[in-house]
């Protein structure tokens, strides 16, 4: 069988024509896996003629429209003159397009043309030549968990090295960049540098946009399992005890949804991402047991969430399905109203809401509760997350030891 390739014009606005590639019999397209006989490019010339838009109704009564051939009385086109620099226009593009359809037809008489093995190198040389910083901000943007650590860490490559190629990713540049994150200051301060434990975090998911990048064809090298990762320091929590909690909740302060949200995590552990997004229909009764039903939007982790009487009486009365259980109100909001509530209960502790989590885990633990059933209530993934709650209670065993001194 024959092949050919052929350029086809097709009639636009402004008295122009855009030139696409035509393929007999058609072949196949690796970016779509299928066959196709077309290929549009990005070339066009400016018709010699006059031309334009016709409007009409087709068959199923639908406005459509057509680009159409202007023609005189005896039906030949009327003629454009074009100026000296459309000509010269015209007469390069003449050359590209040929010098393209001659390049396709190369290839595509090539035996098979290519194999799999083939069309995936192509795809790599081609991919290897563009920005992989852009390539990083979709795939930040797009995150579906941990954004403001995908964002942080995005906002650092491009403060660290701007626009950065796929093929300048190398182990030295994955290094430099751990380096630089361990010595860097957050994105908007001058004086403040990121935590260790941020500097990891932020790694993490340098590191897994590369792996991305690889399964999808963009870098030759897998550097997962070949780069060290940056070691988080053990840090203490803060949290509040119970007799804390309840003198912050006997103190009167006037916003309600503020004390609303933080006997609820206390209640639950849930985080305040959770909290904000959670809606009746994620609450559901089984067994006499009301639980929450939901994906937590940090880990994506599907939990099946059994509360208490009092966390179900803390929400109020049931609306509709898709309402919202609470109002919702701004993180930043709910830290700014509880610095100013703990002052005002004389609690002298530096909390965040997100401490409500430790408070509750801690006083499970105290309560003799099994730490692996603890780890599951929370969402964690791995019961060595949940071990640091342990270490704070062991710590206020020990500070228990000298209350007793007899004096023998």
């Amino acid at each position: 069988m024959s092949k050919k390739v052929t350029v086809l014009k097709k009639l636009v606005k402004g008295n122009k024509s855009n030139l696409s590639l035509n393929f007999y019999p058609p072949v196949f397209n690796r970016k779509t896996g299928k066959k196709t006989r077309y290929e549009k490019t990005s070339y066009f010339i400016y018709n010699e003629f006059q031309s334009e838009t016709v409007y009409y109704t087709d068959a199923n009564g639908k406005k459509q429209s057509k680009i159409e051939i202007l023609t005189d009385k005896k039906g030949n086109p009327k003629k454009l003159t074009l100026t000296p620099a459309q000509k010269h226009h015209n007469k390069e593009t003449n050359e590209m397009i040929e010098l393209y359809r001659a390049k396709r037809f190369k290839e595509v008489i090539s035996p098979d043309i290519y194999t799999e093995a083939e069309l995936k190198t192509l795809e790599l040389t081609e991919n290897r030549s563009k920005i992989f910083t852009e390539y990083f901000k979709k795939k930040a943007q797009n995150a579906t968990n941990s954004e403001g650590a995908w964002s942080s860490c995005y906002g650092h490559f491009v403060k660290f090295y701007g626009n950065v190629l796929f093929q300048d990713i190398n182990k030295t540049l994955i290094e430099d960049f751990k380096s630089r994150l361990l010595n860097a200051y957050r994105l908007k301060s001058t004086t403040h540098k990121i935590s260790r434990n941020s500097a990891a975090s932020y790694f993490i998911r340098f590191i897994q946009v590369l792996e991305i990048a690889y399964e999808e064809n963009y870098l030759s090298e897998n550097f997962k399992g070949k780069i060290d990762w940056i070691e988080e320091e053990e840090v203490m929590k803060n949290f509040l005890t119970l007799d804390e909690c309840r003198t912050l909740f006997g103190t009167e302060f006037p916003d309600g949804v503020l004390k609303k949200y933080c006997v609820f995590a206390l209640l639950t552990g849930l985080r305040y991402s959770d909290i904000s997004n959670l809606k009746w229909e994620d609450v559901v009764r089984r067994h006499e047991t009301d639980f929450i039903d939901f994906r937590m939007k940090k880990t994506s982790v599907f939990q099946y969430h059994p509360i208490s009487k009092e966390a179900i009486s803390i929400m109020g009365d049931r609306k509709n399905n898709t309402d919202f259980v609470f109002e919702r109100i701004a993180y930043h909001s709910l830290n700014d109203n509880l610095r100013k509530w703990l002052l005002k209960a004389k609690i002298e502790k530096k909390v965040t809401f997100h401490n409500f989590r430790t408070s509750y885990a801690v006083a499970q633990l105290e309560a003799g509760a099994d730490i692996y059933l603890i780890s599951k209530m929370l969402g964690h993934k791995n019961v060595s997350t949940t071990e640091i709650y342990a270490k704070i209670v062991d710590k206020r065993k020990i500070s228990t030891i000298n209350n007793i001194i007899l004096g023998l």
